[in-house]
């Protein structure tokens, strides 16, 4: 039996019952959600953020005279902005500061080997750039697609450079910004971290309902509050991010922030294929668009690769008949061996890299037998995120969802009514001898049989289906139009977020954000071509 969750595993701030008389305050504490904009807890006297810097900071070259300044940010966040009852939980920032020349060597080896404690390390970076250097801080704000993903980092993930335009970093270092900010999303990377096991240490088993109330609180609303904590934290009250990328779901997040905070607060605005559809009233609405855009994708992917259509039956025909257990548990099934077509969105090299998969299924046994390869297991459990990352089955279709509405699977009863319903019937298909008869992938959709399938999920399966039939969701936008100066990228053929939807909300809602429509990209332009975008969105943020 897990232990019981204790309100002692969190740190707890209570308001004054006077505090929590307002109507809108008490639907907000019922629900887990923030269903007012003008309440701030950053306003509130009775909570005060604790900014830190835990791990030791360090210095870069990134080209020939030019250095970068890495700090690891904590703050800790209320759980829900709108009753700090609640508690707190730590979200956390990578900071990367582009280094003026002006600077001086010693003043940063100083703040660099001094030894302060968190708290004090923290204090210190402020003073370093707001008086030591004496410089103009340009911040850009990260919000990365998801759900439930964290930031990339800067060693791994990022090429930078000040002197080439290597990467959309690169870029924006040669643009005169000087400071990047990349939030790992509550629940995500060295944020409080959501996972099987970390839920585990707050829930028993058959707490679903406290669980599922718990996940609410890691939508977008909230996570546009720890940025503004953010924001004030690393600057001061009044200094705006001189411009927010949104990637993705990252986008989502972004429309949250410009319709609920200030707009004054983002100068630039920049969209990368993540207009959120605002205006849909049934999530399935949203899923009956996609599914045409998968079938696209399938097309194209086969019309390259034409070899792999009886490949990927053979594939599916062996494991109806013997699903195959995985390397880190769970199983892999025919049907989530399907769900690789979330790549098809991919652009270059997304449909060689599901082709070179495919090739390596099979090895011959001491009798001259195919079976399922291990390291092709292994190879989809790495290709498959699901189980190191819950937050994305658990609550992607939350992301669509407001005041009134439900999921209810939308993806799957979008399907079940679709025209293109047939192409999805891998069982007979598969058996298919006609050349000309396919296996169509899945896209970017969750389905309640992952609560089966993936290792880490299978505990969480009925807090998944409580999630699918809540109607308690707090609203995520305005609906007041908003003069937002910004740019947004949108990928004419998008399996992700659908071209038509997103223009209906630049032209309804954020207002002076200017659509660039493009065919050259896919979902990922920022990772394929990210210089050429982000100069490309700014450009026309500023005109």
């Amino acid at each position: 039996m897990l232990r019981p969750f204790s309100r002692v595993a969190i740190s707890t701030t209570r308001l004054t019952v006077a505090q929590k008389t307002s109507s809108k305050l008490a639907a907000a504490q019922r629900t887990g959600w923030l269903h007012t904009a003008s309440s701030s807890v950053s306003d509130t006297p009775e909570f005060k953020p604790i900014h830190e810097i835990r791990s030791p900071s360090y210095t870069k070259s990134i080209g020939d005279c030019s250095r970068i300044l890495v700090s690891e940010h904590t703050i800790n966040c209320p759980l829900n902005y709108s009753d700090l009852s609640f508690g707190t939980i730590e979200v956390h920032a990578t900071v990367i500061d582009l280094l003026p020349e002006s600077a001086e060597s010693s003043k940063i080896t100083s703040f660099l080997n001094a030894g302060y404690a968190p708290k004090e390390m923290a204090e210190q970076y402020k003073k370093l750039f707001n008086q030591s250097t004496r410089m103009t801080t340009k911040s850009i704000l990260y919000l990365q697609g998801g759900p439930g993903f964290q930031a990339p980092r800067p060693n791994t993930s990022l090429s930078i450079s000040s002197s080439s335009k290597s990467s959309w970093v690169s870029s924006a270092f040669s643009s005169n910004f000087n400071r990047l900010v990349l939030l790992d999303q509550r629940g995500t990377g060295q944020s409080t971290p959501v996972t099987s096991q970390t839920l585990s240490f707050k829930f028993t088993i058959d707490q679903v309902k406290k669980t599922s109330d718990y996940l609410t609180n890691f939508r977008a609303t909230q996570i546009c509050e720890d940025a503004e904590l953010f924001r004030k934290a690393l600057h001061d009250d009044t200094t705006s991010w001189e411009a927010v990328i949104g990637q993705s779901y990252g986008g989502f997040c972004l429309a949250t922030y410009l319709t609920t905070k200030s707009p004054l607060m983002i100068k630039n605005a920049l969209f990368t294929g993540g207009i959120p559809p605002v205006y849909v009233e049934d999530v399935k609405e949203v899923y009956d668009k996609l599914w045409v855009k998968v079938v696209e994708r399938n097309d194209k992917f086969y019309g390259v690769y034409p070899g792999d259509v009886e490949v990927v039956k053979e594939i599916v025909k062996s494991l109806k008949l013997k699903p195959q257990n995985l390397p880190g548990g769970g199983v892999l099934t025919a049907r989530r061996f399907l769900q690789l077509g979330i790549n098809l969105g991919g652009g270059p090299g997304a449909f060689e890299g599901l082709h070179e998969l495919f090739a390596t299924a099979f090895v011959k046994d001491f009798e001259g037998c195919k079976v399922i390869s291990k390291n092709f297991l292994r190879a989809v459990e790495r290709e498959q995120p699901f189980d190191t990352n819950p937050i994305y089955a658990l609550l992607h279709e939350s992301i669509y969802c407001e005041s009134g509405g439900s999921s209810r699977w939308a993806a799957e009863r979008s399907l079940e009514e679709h025209e293109v319903k047939h192409l999805f019937d891998y069982e007979s298909r598969c058996e298919s001898g006609d050349e000309e008869v396919k296996v169509y992938f899945y896209g970017e959709m969750v389905f309640p049989w992952m609560f089966e399938d993936y290792e880490e999920l299978v505990g969480l399966k009925e807090v998944a289906e409580d999630l699918a039939r809540r109607e308690d969701w707090g609203e995520l936008y305005g609906r007041e139009k908003v003069e937002a100066r910004g740019a947004c990228a949108i990928y004419h053929d998008d399996m992700y977020v659908d071209r038509e939807l997103s223009l209906e909300v630049l032209d309804k809602l954020l207002v002076g954000v200017e659509p660039w429509i493009t065919n050259e990209y896919q979902h990922s332009g920022l990772r394929d071509a990210g210089a050429i975008i982000f100069d490309k969105l700014l450009e026309k943020s500023k005109d």
